[in-house]
């Protein structure tokens, strides 16, 4: 099985839509597997068990089902989408009789949630990218977003605008309080005049307190650091590996900030995730499915 991280979190993005397109299409899947109402509702419960993997035989039916509703493109095409493709990342097999259809998933899709288009989207870059699926319709570098990065920058340079005066004191004095006064007029500058955004003078002042501050949740303005780094990281790329190299050890603290300040930051390290295919491409889960103190990016509606 292959546990990168890309691979896990297209699979986890994916399954996130299984319950409520399963709670709409339930009766659809029943008669294409030759199921009743509750005999494919256990074998959806056994698929979840087994992490939407089809490997007994208790759920091949439901395989059997959803490779027909993928043909066809009937009615719970997306359920049979998003478990199919769930299934094939993990297995890294594709079924030939149905690699056709998925070329019909951006046309489908392109109006519907964001969520999961994106899911979808990237799901199947992934799946060109380790080999397991050709396409002749590719998804665009639009349809892998669940939103775009101007959506996304208004709500974290708020939040870097709403660190307190104490907070910024604490941020320029976080170099073991060396040029305390420069690195604030510094940060001043770049949260006021630039919105949030270092000019290459500021290599020093004030990136180096601001990215010092972003490495504790405990450290006060650590939010605000966090958010003009991730400004920074939306207009040029995560160049620096400021958030490949640390969501392992950051990504809980991100979780479990005020929701007002985490689904910003959530939002934005996830349009890294989907607007680069080398975002930590080289991150690998450990054998708990879960990685370092983090976990896979959840699915933020509004941020």
């Amino acid at each position: 099985m292959d546990n990168s991280f890309r691979t896990v979190q297209a699979v986890s993005d994916l399954v996130h839509h299984v319950k409520p397109l399963l709670a709409l299409h339930l009766a659809v899947v029943a008669r294409a597997s030759g199921l009743t109402l509750a005999q494919t509702g256990a074998a959806f419960r056994t698929l979840r068990d087994d992490g939407f993997r089809f490997q007994r035989d208790a759920t091949f039916p439901l395989l059997d089902g959803l490779k027909s509703i993928a043909i066809t493109q009937g009615e719970g095409f997306e359920l049979a989408l998003v478990v199919l493709l769930a299934d094939n990342l993990q297995s890294q097999r594709t079924f030939a009789q149905v690699a056709d259809a998925w070329d019909a998933v951006v046309r489908r899709l392109r109006d519907g949630p964001a969520t999961l288009r994106a899911a979808a989207a990237n799901g199947l870059v992934r799946a060109g990218d380790v080999g397991i699926m050709r396409l002749s319709t590719h998804p665009t570098a639009a349809d892998c977003l669940t939103r775009d990065a101007d959506t996304i920058a208004e709500p974290l340079l708020q939040i870097a605008r709403s660190m307190r005066q104490d907070e910024l004191m604490s941020v320029a004095a976080a170099d073991y309080g060396h040029d305390v006064e420069h690195h604030l007029s510094a940060l001043r500058s770049v949260i006021g005049q630039r919105d949030g955004i270092f000019l290459p003078e500021d290599y020093w002042y004030p990136s180096k307190v601001v990215e010092l501050t972003s490495h504790s949740a405990a450290s006060p303005g650590y939010a605000g650091c966090t958010a003009i780094l991730l400004l920074n990281a939306l207009k040029i790329g995560d160049r620096l590996g400021w958030f490949s190299d640390r969501w392992s050890g950051q990504g809980a603290a991100y979780c479990a900030l005020q929701p007002s300040r985490r689904d910003p930051i959530l939002a934005a390290v996830r349009y890294l995730y989907e607007s680069d295919r080398h975002f930590m491409d080289s991150t690998l889960f450990d054998s708990a499915g879960r990685l370092g103190e983090g976990a896979t990016l959840p699915v933020v509606t509004e941020p």
